[in-house]
Parts: C-alpha cells; structure tokens; sequence
C-alpha cells in the first residue's frame, strides 16, 4: 500500500470567476497562452491515479489605475474536479501590486504543506516568476516537510536576451528584476526545460532536468482523420505574420515552384497582412483568411494537405525556443515541411520534412519531393505523426515524467 504523492503547483494563471471578467476590465490585450499551458499542466497531473493534487495562483493582473478597473483582485477557493484550487486576493494599485500578494502566497503555500497528508510534497512551478518564488522559498523556510522543487521554464526569460538595455530607471529597475529573478531560479532542485539547450542557462545538469517541448489536452481531441485527398495540393500557414517568421519566403517559394492545382492558404495577423492581401488580389492561387480563431485554425489544419511553417533559426534565441506550431500541425495528420531548427528533438525527424536549407530553392525542392509521393503513403505517415503526438505528448504522459523526475 504505497502513499499518494503530494503534488502542489504553483502559477499566474486566471481563476473562473476573474476570467469571466478579466478581458472587460482591461485595457489592452490580455494574452492568454500562459493560463492555457497552466491549465494543461494542471489537467495533466489530475489524471495521474496516485496524486494529491492542490493548486495556487496569485492571477496576472494588469495595474489599476491605468490598465485595469479593478482596485482589489479578491481571493477565490474552489474545486475543480478533485483538485482544490486557490486564488490569492490582492491590492493591485500599481507598484502595491508587486508585494501585496506575497503574505498571502506564503501562508497559503504554508496551508497546503500543513494539510498534505504526511510524505515529501513535489512542488512544480510555472515560469521564472520573482513573486512565486520568494513566497516559495519564505514558506519553505519555516516547514519541516521534505519538499521537492520544480520550476517549469516554457520559454528563455527576456531577461537573458535583451539586457544590453539602456540606463533609464526603468531598465535599472527591470535589470534588478531580472537578478533577482535569475538568483531565485537557480535555487530549485528540478526543472523542465522547453529545449535542451536552455541547460546553458541554469546548469542543472544530467538528471536534473527534463525537456518537455510542449503538451496537449488530449479531453478535447475528437477522432476525425483529414478530409481525403482531392488531387489538389493545398500549403497552409497559420501563425504571426510577421518577417521575421518567414511567411514572405514561403510565398516566394510557392511562387517561384509554380506548382500544378496547388493554392497556398495562409491566417494570421500581423505587418505582412497589407502584403499578403495584395498577393493575394493578384494571384488566385493565393487565399488570404486573415485573423481565425482555433477552431476554425484547426478546420483549415485538415483540409489542407501540407502545412508550412517557414521560420527561420536566424537569431540566437532559435536554440531556446520550440515552435509550438509544430505539434498543433502533427496533430492534423498531415504533411508538414518546416525548416530543421536547432531546438528541435530527433524523435521529430520522422514526421517532419525539412528542406536542406532555408533558401527558396531548397523549399520549391522539397515541396516537389512531398508532391510526388502516393496519396496513401503521406497519409500513413501523417497518421503515425498526430498518433506519436497524442500518445508521446499528451498532458498526462508528460505530466507522469515530472513526477519522475522528481522522484530520482
């Protein structure tokens, strides 16, 4: 009769009641990849059998006056499935905001360690967070408990790429910041990584780490395999369109390849959008959709047969960044050909293709390659990819290698 593992996990992420609001008292675009990842990660240990499981967040907030209505962001407890979670309440004045959640952090992290039942506690944290921490390692402090740290890191803290910075207040006070939040990082005894290289950073070393480059919530996944093929070829983009993504060279690609009943689709918004209107006003074979929501993304994903993803690994924060595009596009089953960037795992080379280079040339290349194998054997393969990733890449399978790592 083996004991639960108790589990608390800490992070930024919108309780129920402040997100039915959250958008209405903003202003300014409130951006909501980092409380969807929390609650995948969150979802991702509730499956696991042996788990007691607590969750708490002190919610991302913009400042009032200025950018939120809303003076005092009260603390909710609620549960959810059977996991309790709580939000701590706060003064969100701006600068008040800063510290005011930091007492009430400690002494809920306090109350869950005092209610686990006995057994170490593993906790996991989302992201590099000066606030989380500091509550983290104050409350730590002053238990007795055997207690495991785990900080999830999704991306390269800015605060590693851009410190040249200027001498303002401003950049001195982020540059403080950033020490601060670097000095707390380096305390944890476990952490996730979204790309291996990320290592460089905070030298965990073999068996301290683990990389996890993205994870999907496979509740919502229904089993709808891609439209059959319909002899014409169809290329999709769905993303940022911005330059320095590439979306320019893949329409150069396209262009240049002057491939036979193929149409290149692209959405998203961005500063290529004028561009590509126009492009699009002038080749027929070009669809512009402009902005989509998910749903529709996903939709567009199974109609077509290939999807693109043009990036290029200009720029040293390549090596530290995973395209989270590529799972979304392996999760369609179809065909995808993007470019072979440095923080990609090996186990993807057999569901991608990658064009030798970035050039046009090597893209028109590849494409005829893709174009000229059997409807039936691009299908088999894409549907090894979107099996590879809901098995290999779901919430719950990766959430079990965090209580792994943890327990080594």
């Amino acid at each position: 009769n083996h004991s639960l593992m108790n589990i608390l996990f800490l992070g930024r992420f919108y309780p129920e009641t402040l997100l039915n609001t959250i958008q209405a008292d903003t202003r300014g675009k409130v951006g909501f990849s980092n409380h969807n990842f929390e609650l995948s990660l969150i979802g991702g240990f509730a499956t696991l059998p042996d788990v007691n499981l607590r969750v708490v967040t002190s919610p991302m907030a913009f400042s009032f006056p200025h950018n939120n209505r809303r003076a005092w962001i009260r603390s909710e407890r609620y549960t959810t499935g059977k996991v309790e979670v709580t939000s701590v309440g706060f003064c969100n004045i701006a600068g008040i905001n800063l510290i005011s959640p930091l007492k009430p952090l400690e002494r809920e992290i306090l109350r869950c360690f005092d209610e686990f039942p006995e057994g170490s506690i593993l906790i996991v944290q989302n992201t590099p967070d000066a606030l989380l921490s500091t509550a983290l390692f104050r409350a730590i402090d002053k238990t007795k408990r055997k207690v495991v740290t785990t900080l999830v890191i999704p991306d390269v803290p800015q605060c590693m790429l851009d410190m040249s910075g200027g001498d303002s207040l401003k950049h001195r006070l982020m540059r403080k910041n950033n020490d601060k939040v670097q000095r707390l990082s380096a305390k944890y005894d476990k952490y996730v990584y979204l790309t291996r290289q990320m290592d460089d950073f905070y030298h965990a070393g073999d068996g301290n780490y683990m990389v996890m480059e993205g994870l999907i919530d496979v509740s919502g996944i229904h089993d709808a395999p891609p439209a059959g093929y319909t002899g014409k070829e169809i290329i999709l983009y769905t993303g940022t369109l911005r330059r320095i993504f590439g979306v320019m060279n893949l329409v150069e690609a396209f262009q240049k390849g002057d491939f036979k009943d193929t149409e290149l689709w692209i959405c998203g918004s961005g500063e290529c959008a004028e561009l590509l209107k126009a492009k699009a006003e002038e080749d027929s074979r070009i669809k512009y959709f402009g902005l989509v929501d998910a749903a529709k993304a996903r939709q567009l994903q199974q109609q077509a047969t290939i999807l693109a993803n043009p990036r290029g690994a200009e720029g040293e924060y390549t090596k530290y960044s995973f395209p989270s595009k590529t799972i979304e596009y392996l999760l369609s089953g179809n065909t995808v050909i993007m470019n072979h960037l440095p923080g990609i795992p090996e186990e993807y080379d057999d569901y991608v293709f990658y064009p030798d280079n970035e050039s046009a040339e090597a893209w028109v290349t590849k494409l005829r390659e893709i174009m000229a194998i059997p409807a039936t054997e691009r299908k088999t393969r894409g549907m090894a990819a979107r099996e590879f990733i809901i098995t290999k890449k779901n919430a719950s399978a990766q959430c079990r290698r965090i209580v792994e790592l943890a327990a080594v």
